[in-house]
């Protein structure tokens, strides 16, 4: 199993389904988010019948109406709380920083990952989550969540997530803009070989004895989340520790078909602006032969892999690791991407200040 990851890793590194309501809209004070938990079904390609079921949360203040949605999309062993992380919030809150800035944001746990269904690991590709995703934008737009229809949609992504978010863009063009974080098209060998080694058959960790997964989804190994995810200068050590605590899974098959979504015609093909942004001591991602110095860095590393259309910008997160979200400085990061959305895609009756010519 490990063979396989590290070659994968080395070698670079329909109607709109109708949400079920789980759970009704929280009781929470005036200051915080509203939120509504709701079950989704899906299949995974259009020619599927099986239908699996996806697990939301769509967190909101105020008015829906006229809202811009952005979609939350997780990284390889991580569900809803890489954003949304339940530490000292609002510091590790994407979710709180967004609808404080009125947006509306839809958070979910991928298949394979947290409350969402777990098919075989095989099944479980960056194909069949593009067309996940592909099927909660439709549904937004057509107004299943909450009955609010949204005409504008950003997706949101992280690592794995990007990947996922990109293959979505790029297949089905129903999308206004692309968040693309943590995730460049060149890695930095050295940090994907210390990746590689800290993966193992989730079958063999202590969270997930018992569980019944089948020997195709994998984890981290016990204590390596710090040195792999973090720039640890820039983090507090209670996020790492409860990191490690909610940590997920990954699939064979997400490692099998990520190079599908790396290909630079995935990205040329992307017609909607995109902000990459990574950590600048991204160990996965950044090295002194590749370095993440700053934004422009970011865009020169990039810039060949898009169109003029995308008109990309880049942002490097100083001192953090390759989880962003959740660094000390997070808040920044924040801040940099809600201004983005502002200036490129705007929010309800709101324009955007700097649209893509």
């Amino acid at each position: 199993m490990r063979i396989v990851f590290a070659g994968l890793l080395a070698s670079a590194l329909s109607l709109a389904p109708s949400p079920t309501p789980t759970a009704s809209t929280s009781a929470a004070p005036l200051d915080a988010p509203q939120c509504q938990q709701q079950t989704v079904s899906v299949t995974l390609s259009a020619l599927s019948q099986t239908q699996y079921h996806v697990v939301t949360w769509l967190c909101w203040r105020g008015s829906l109406a006229g809202k811009t949605v952005q979609v939350l999309v997780s990284g390889y062993t991580y569900d809803h709380n890489y954003w949304d992380f339940p530490y000292q919030t609002p510091a590790y809150s994407y979710v709180e920083s967004a609808t404080n800035a009125g947006y509306a944001t839809l958070n979910l746990d991928r298949l394979g990952v947290g409350l969402s269904d777990h098919p075989a690991a095989a099944l479980i590709t960056l194909p069949s989550h593009a067309y996940v995703i592909h099927q909660l934008v439709q549904s937004l737009r057509a107004g299943a969540f909450q009955g609010t229809p949204f005409a504008k949609v950003v997706l949101v992504g992280h690592s794995l997530g990007t990947l996922i978010s990109w293959t979505e863009a790029s297949t089905y063009a129903d999308v206004d803009g692309v968040i693309a974080s943590g995730w460049l098209h060149v890695v930095n060998p050295t940090g994907v070989t210390t990746l590689t080694a800290a993966s193992y058959p989730a079958a063999l960790d202590p969270k997930f004895a018992g569980s019944g997964l089948s020997i195709g989804y994998l984890t981290t190994t016990p204590g390596t989340r710090g040195s792999i995810f973090y720039s640890q200068s820039d983090a507090d050590s209670g996020v790492i520790a409860l990191d490690e605590t909610l940590k997920q899974t990954g699939t064979d098959g997400e490692l099998a078909t990520y190079a599908l979504s790396e290909d630079p015609l995935v990205t040329l093909s992307i017609h909607v602006p995109v902000l990459a942004a990574v950590g600048q001591d991204d160990s996965i991602f950044c090295g002194p032969l590749v370095p993440c110095t700053n934004g422009q860095t970011v865009l020169q590393r990039e810039g060949i892999f898009y169109s003029p259309h995308a008109c990309l910008e880049g942002y490097s997160l100083p001192d953090s690791g390759h989880d962003m979200n959740l660094h000390l400085n997070a808040q920044q990061w924040y801040a940099t991407a809600l201004d983005w959305v502002s200036r490129r895609v705007g929010n309800g009756a709101q324009p955007p200040t700097q649209p893509c010519p």
